[in-house]
């Protein structure tokens, strides 16, 4: 089986991916398998038919017995702590587990500055304690291509999150802690070292290095180390662990025989796996690891790919869900192509191209997976890499491990060692940012469908298959599926009309067929928190950068035609700022009335200082792009509140006529009635989030409206949508959708007609 145990691997996958995915992709997943093994591996043929069905078969046991046993009805709970307690700002969460063996996600809102401290002395892996609380599924997506929270939680095998209503220290008591927990006590303790001894512009990246813990690293140079395409160097890789392992045996044999030095690293990298965060990369690294010293000890010979599989293998009978964690595909994918391309890389005498190459295939190799999950990738990625991976691996890493271990020592004899690599990660840190501000170099492709995937996946193998003969052309067949999948939204013939869910806020997304033109209107926007100090995020949710930006990115939007700010109300248009920083924007539009709103006037500034054009429009304008048009019904004049001023639109998507009314009340609508006393629409975008102060009885019996479109906020405060509202479009038997129910609503139309879609069920 030398040299084979990979089809063993790939048979693992198979059968798992089968197991999760509808019966008709699974039989064609397995077919396509059966016919490689049978025209290519016969002789390896029946084993992996075996061990498909082997993980098919334990996929599906697995599944089914990843139910809860609690009910939503269950309100007091004995809880324990089993993982470290996060917290940030009044939030307070953690990983605990109840009497029936189920893992709960706990979350919790302190009360105040003295019972975060209190709690924060308190709570630790193996506490105990008795809450009163309540249990709620975790959320669905609400907007497309979003995070899918229920299913990251499922995989860890948690159904429910509770929300204690008090989290006392009279009902709380410490046990003696498991050694699993005393490891998890040990590696916070170091965290903490870290965090309070080391320069503050090293903290996160040393705690990333050391411990697997990026909880202090900065949000922002986080975002730029991901849109460069450096986030791995922030991950314990094999490399880490290959240094270390290395320069411990190498300390080891000094002082006793290679055969007690290998089984003592073979006791240590268990507990090396659990004081790094457990992260598959981790695991992968250590595990393999542990497969060469084991092999080593019994004078046995392994190859790097046979140890890879063994590793993949074991990995996914811990935990077949791994199999759909993007550190484990990212980190097994890169390292199988630089094992299968080491004989190529090996080829060239120069370290410079041998640096290069491994970088290349890395990044190659990774293209697929990091289009799928992050939408875009950076050209300033290879070159980058080239220069920080051995700068992480023979500088940062080291003088980090030496940094610790020489405070340890002494604080003092730590000085130099800090001093030298803050000046080094200041630096790294600056070019990261001054790179990852380059917009133009940001290559954003969306997220690529399963046809793109399958195609991906051809074209590198081909590639590199190729490379490993010397022919680089190869290299086109890769291209010319990015250059199709770049274009393919201008082939599409159906358009798209998206009510994002942003919460309490608006934002409507328009994509003309053949993606002739993109408009939004409105961007949403997160109103300040207003709190106490210790109540202070590390990172506030963003409505722009949490859910706006990441869609359009999704859709493989590099361009916005048209950003259009229907009034100067935060929650309409203050996410627009981030929009315009993130992505192309090539005018942007607002009424023609005098505002009072500061942040309009701050956006049309930025707007001008990025070279945007900026179109004021009334009654009376339009645009037309293709065969559709947008009419400009409002505003008209001037009126005492903002809402009125709203940019009011017309427009036939789909064969329906769409009146977009922004937060416009009764005095605007009644203008409107006077204006177009014949306008009759089919679907009505309700003003002002549904409050009773718009959609009115008269002017609901002119517009004669079939479908409704509600963009609130779940749970808000103002009560949105007003029941009188709500009872006035029932009466009338108008169909209604809204955000805060339903999620995201699309609209997918040709030029005769359309479907709406919800996000929730």
């Amino acid at each position: 089986m030398r040299g084979n145990i990979v089809y063993a691997a790939i048979a693992a996958i198979v059968g798992i991916a089968a197991g999760c995915a509808e019966s008709s992709v699974s039989l064609l997943v397995i077919a396509l398998y059966t016919i490689f093994l049978f025209a290519r591996k016969r002789r390896l043929f029946l084993f992996s038919m075996v061990t498909i069905c082997v993980f098919y078969l334990y996929i599906i046991y697995i599944d089914r017995h990843n139910e809860t046993q609690l009910s939503s009805r269950m309100t007091l709970f004995s809880i324990r702590f089993i993982a470290p307690v996060a917290m940030d700002g009044e939030q307070l969460k953690a990983i605990v587990e109840v009497r029936q063996k189920e893992k709960l996600q706990l979350v919790y809102y302190m009360k105040s500055a003295q019972e975060k401290q209190q709690l924060s002395s308190l709570l630790a892996p193996g506490t105990i304690c008795t809450v009163k609380g309540t249990l709620e599924r975790p959320a669905l997506p609400r907007n497309p291509n979003a995070f899918d929270y229920r299913r990251y939680l499922r995989f860890h095998h948690i159904h429910w999150i509770l929300q204690p209503q008090s989290i006392s220290p009279q009902h709380c008591r410490q046990i003696s802690p498991t050694v699993y927990e005393r490891l998890l006590l040990l590696r916070e303790k170091g965290i903490r070292v870290i965090e309070t001894n080391f320069p503050s512009e090293t903290v996160g990246i040393v705690q990333a290095l050391l411990y697997g813990e990026r909880a202090e690293f900065d949000e922002s140079l986080l975002e730029g180390y991901q849109k460069l395409g450096l986030i791995h160097l922030l991950a314990i890789s094999g490399s880490h662990v290959t240094l270390l392992i290395g320069a411990a045996f190498s300390i080891l044999i000094r002082f006793m025989t290679k055969e007690t030095a290998t089984l003592i690293l073979l006791i240590v990298l268990p507990i090396y796996i659990v004081l790094t965060g457990a992260s598959p990369s981790v695991i992968r690294a250590s595990l393999t690891a542990m497969l060469f010293l084991g092999a080593n000890y019994r004078k046995m010979m392994l190859s790097p790919l046979d140890a890879l599989s063994v590793a993949l293998i074991v990995m996914l009978l811990f935990d077949p869900y791994l199999l759909w964690d993007v550190g484990f595909q990212l980190s097994f994918i890169v390292s199988f192509a630089l094992i299968l391309s080491s004989p190529m890389i090996m080829s060239y005498h120069s370290v410079a191209f041998r640096l290069f190459f491994t970088t290349f295939i890395a990044q190659l190799s990774a293209l697929p997976f990091l289009l799928y999950y992050f939408f875009e990738v950076s050209l300033w990625s290879l070159p980058l890499n080239v220069i920080f991976v051995p700068l992480y691996s023979f500088v940062i890493l080291p003088l980090s491990i030496a940094s610790l271990l020489a405070y340890y020592a002494h604080p003092f004899f730590s000085i130099p060692f800090m001093w030298l690599l803050q000046k080094i990660i200041v630096i790294s840190s600056d070019i990261v940012a001054l790179f990852s501000s380059s917009r133009s170099l940001s290559l954003i492709l969306g997220r690529p469908s399963f046809f793109f995937l399958v195609c991906y996946a051809v074209a590198i193998l081909l590639a590199f298959v190729q490379m490993e003969r010397k022919r680089y052309l190869s290299l086109g067949w890769v291209a010319l599926v990015i250059a199709f999948h770049a274009f393919s939204p201008y082939m599409d013939r159906y358009g798209e009309v998206v009510l994002l869910d942003v919460g309490q806020g608006d934002c409507l997304y328009i994509e003309l067929p053949y993606r002739k033109g993109v408009y939004l209107i409105d961007t949403g926007g997160t109103l300040p928190r207003q709190g106490e100090p210790w109540q202070e995020r590390k990172r506030e949710w963003d409505v722009g950068k949490d859910v706006v930006v990441p869609f359009l990115k999704s859709k493989g939007v590099r361009h916005i035609d048209k950003l259009i700010a229907t009034h100067g109300d935060i929650d309409h248009i203050g996410a627009a700022a981030e929009i315009i920083h993130h992505l192309s924007v090539k005018q942007l539009v607002i009424g023609k009335v005098k505002t009072e709103s500061l942040l309009q006037e701050k956006l049309v500034q930025l707007a001008k200082q990025k070279n945007i054009e900026v179109a004021q429009l009334a009654r009376g304008d339009k645009w037309t792009e293709g065969e559709v048009s947008f009419y400009v019904l409002h505003p008209f004049s001037a009126y005492r509140d903002d809402n009125n001023h709203s940019v009011v639109l017309y427009a036939k998507l789909g064969g329906l006529f769409w009146l977009l009314t922004g937060d416009l009340e009764e005095e605007g609508e009644m203008e409107l009635i006077n204006a177009f006393p014949q306008l009759k629409v089919d679907v009505l975008k309700v003003a002002h989030h549904g409050s009773d102060t718009s959609t009115t009885e008269l002017f609901l019996k002119q517009m004669e409206p079939k479908i409704a479109l509600i963009s609130v906020g779940k749970h808000n405060r103002y009560g949105h949508p007003s029941p009188n509202v709500i009872e006035r479009l029932t009466e009338r038997n108008i169909i209604i959708l809204r955000t805060d129910r339903h999620g995201a609503i699309r609209f997918i139309y040709t030029k005769k007609q359309g479907t709406f879609f919800a996000m929730l069920p």
